[in-house]
């Protein structure tokens, strides 16, 4: 149970984490329910938003409290928690001051990089009284990311040997209609960087509408489709081949939504996974990444 002094850890809005342990945790951000469970403290969840759907086993016994942008804050009330875990990206500032003002905490997270990913890790450990098992996530991040660097390092060389451009040119959208992508100082900036891509919308902050011509202009090599928060399928690629975006269909990569955009427990296995997703999209040939 917090006890109100200090902890000596801030949140990405530079506000200090109540001293002691969490004992009713409600989380507003899908991958930190999933974290908060893997790291052995789902039995202090006592409330989770619709999206929070993992893992599946765990979340479904808890609360409901509608979704990341339009929570149930009379029914956060309800629950009496001593921390509500929240994102500066995925929830609304209205909403955490609303819930401070009622006397809850809130601790609000941004990971950009993934340094901030492992101080993530580090946090929640301390705030939730799990550092064993924070430590051991944090192992399987350096460990995950040391990997990654030699795949980065293999990709130069081959790249180099075949004239090709390294990082690899790209971009990954995440809506259509109006058509949206992942700009700089984003969580899937650096997923992309670590995965030896080189963002061509880095120089645009969040993420920025753009027009097909403007993408095209950017000179992706290939493009990300994840599955969400737009499911973009084969028919998209084709729409955006057409265009001339990409010069085939084939460059625009279909993967899961969530190896790119959560974090926390889950990026370890993320860059592996996207590591795999690119390495069967182009398998053979002086392109293959």
């Amino acid at each position: 149970m917090p006890t109100g002094r200090d902890s000596g850890i801030r949140d990405a809005r530079g506000r200090p984490a109540p001293g002691g342990t969490a004992g009713r945790v409600v989380s507003l951000v899908p991958s930190l329910t999933e974290t908060v469970c893997a790291l052995g403290a789902g039995d202090r969840l006592v409330g989770r938003t619709g999206w929070c759907v993992e893992p599946a086993a765990e979340t479904a016994g808890i609360a409901a409290v509608g979704g990341p942008k339009n929570p149930d804050l009379r029914l956060i009330g309800e629950l009496r928690p001593d921390l509500v875990l929240a994102c500066i990206e995925e929830n609304k500032p209205a909403h955490l001051r609303a819930l401070e003002e009622a006397g809850i905490p809130v601790f609000a997270v941004m990971p950009r990089t993934l340094d901030d990913v492992d101080a993530l890790l580090r946090d929640l450990g301390v705030i939730l009284g799990t550092g064993a098992a924070a430590a051991t996530a944090r192992g399987e991040l350096a460990s995950a990311r040391a990997d990654a660097a030699r795949r980065r390092e293999a990709l130069a060389e081959a790249r180099g040997e075949a004239g090709l451009v390294y990082p690899v040119p790209a971009a990954t959208l995440v809506w259509r209609d109006p058509w949206m992508a992942a700009g700089g100082g984003v969580y899937i900036d650096a997923m992309m960087a670590a995965s030896g891509l080189a963002n061509v919308l880095s120089g645009r902050d969040g993420y920025p509408g753009i027009t097909l011509e403007e993408l095209r202009t950017a000179g992706p090599e290939i493009l990300l489709l994840p599955d969400e928060p737009r499911n973009f399928d084969r028919r998209d690629a084709e729409v955006l081949a057409a265009a001339r975006v990409v010069v085939e269909p084939e460059r625009c990569i279909l993967l899961d939504g969530r190896d790119l955009a959560w974090y926390g427990i889950r990026t370890a296995g993320a860059l592996r996974s996207v590591s795999r997703t690119l390495r069967r999209a182009w398998p053979t040939g002086p392109s293959a990444i």
